[in-house]
């Protein structure tokens, strides 16, 4: 039986982008196992059913190597100081690790996303590779933070992988970015968005799935236009109780306004809150993907997943990005006339309100029901693309290609 492995870094982004290729994957009679970190992401993959290796090692990083968490994020060298990667004993096992890992379960195939070491430990054990990646993540992208200059004297990890790399007899690399590439690197979304100067990449457009849990029954009997969806991603994360700020913010801004809005979390919301929700506002688990068209605009963090549901159903955004990455979305999404940003804590729950009726009604629409139409005549294929593309690596047929 062939054995699928995927890492993936945490949160439920690159669960949904990549559970429909694991799908495939299981009905073509292969066993797929994956890694993610954080609690609530790792339950999601257990009531998924699919097998879950939990990454047990009890190295820590050393806390005098450690940079605080922090929504500013320059480059990956300066994300992963505050993983732990100025720690070279840390590193070391981390990579060790995965290495034990993908032994244990005679992996055939390593599908990586946001996983250096998944994809280090691939190529010291010779195993063919799928890296799902982001412009802003990849060597041949624009850079993180395109729109301004980094500060100086940002940690650097590079040089404490590099003597990682010699010891597994892999070439040094210039910057973390450069641990991104694979045998073959797929973009779950379009090069509008995700613009990468390399002709080996494969984009296969949006990628996405619909969770096991709804809105169901309470959009039937609530629905009415004008309506707003609104995701916070996760309440909390490297980057504070940002998700926690932008449902308040939404909470004060259409308190009993002629909006329906439907804020989409599974997480749990103060008692307060829920024991007071205004009469237009529902909060539900989760939206269906085929549901999020028919909002009128779409509030979210400016997760690259968010961003690309949005494209794909044709429907505006308006973005509170919580960190660099999700800004780096939300400059390109407005660059192509999709929509509006705010920065958090920038904004007045009126501004906030105003802001969303303006996109509504101005020609945001309008573009993104062009792109939408774009999308559905260039006929992406999603996660059958990248299963093909496995497949094609698993039979040795593609090596360093674009499928």
């Amino acid at each position: 039986m062939t054995n699928i492995f995927f890492g993936l870094s945490g949160g439920l982004g690159p669960l949904m982008r990549n559970a429909p290729t694991a799908e495939r994957f299981i009905q073509s009679g292969a066993s797929v196992y994956m890694s993610i970190y954080g609690e609530s992401s790792m339950a999601w993959v257990e009531r998924l059913g699919y097998k879950f290796l939990v990454d047990d090692d009890p190295t820590m990083p050393d806390p005098d190597k450690l940079i605080p968490p922090q929504p500013a994020i320059y480059d990956l060298d300066h994300y992963y100081a505050q993983m732990g990667l100025l720690d070279e004993r840390f590193v070391e096992a981390w990579i060790r690790q995965r290495i034990r890992m993908l032994e244990s379960i005679g992996a055939d195939l390593v599908i990586a996303d946001m996983s250096p070491h998944t994809l280090i430990a691939a190529k010291v054990l010779g195993i063919p590779s799928v890296s799902i990646t982001q412009s802003c993540f990849h060597p041949d992208g624009k850079p993180l933070y395109f729109w301004g200059t980094p500060p100086r004297n940002l940690p650097k990890v590079t040089p404490v992988m590099n003597r990682l790399l010699y010891t597994f007899g892999l070439p040094a690399v210039e910057r973390m970015e450069e641990l991104f590439r694979a045998d073959v690197d797929i973009v779950p979304g379009i090069p509008e968005m995700d613009r990468i100067y390399n002709n080996r990449v494969r984009y296969v457009g949006p990628i996405s799935m619909n969770m096991p849990v709804s809105a169901g029954a309470e959009l039937e009997k609530n629905f009415r236009r004008p309506a707003v969806l609104v995701y916070p991603g996760r309440l909390a994360d490297s980057a504070g109780d940002s998700g926690m700020y932008l449902v308040k913010a939404v909470l004060s801004a259409f308190a009993e306004t002629p909006v329906f809005v439907v804020i989409a979390t599974s997480e749990a919301l103060p008692e307060a809150w829920l024991a007071s929700l205004p009469s237009n506002i529902r909060i539900v688990p989760f939206v269906e993907e085929e549901r999020v068209g028919e909002f009128d605009l779409f509030i979210h963090h400016g997760g690259h997943g968010s961003c690309m549901s949005s494209i794909a159903r044709g429907v505006p955004s308006l973005i509170i990005p919580t960190h660099t990455e999700r800004e780096f979305n939300a400059r390109h999404l407005h660059e192509l006339g999709l929509g509006e940003y705010m920065m958090p804590r920038s904004f007045s729950p009126s501004h906030l309100y105003d802001l969303s009726k303006y996109i509504m009604q101005d020609e945001y629409r309008d573009h993104a029901g062009d792109l939408q139409k774009l999308l559905e005549k260039r006929g992406y294929q999603g996660a059958l693309s990248v299963f093909e593309c496995a497949q094609q690596l698993l039979r040795g047929t593609n090596r360093s290609t674009t499928c």
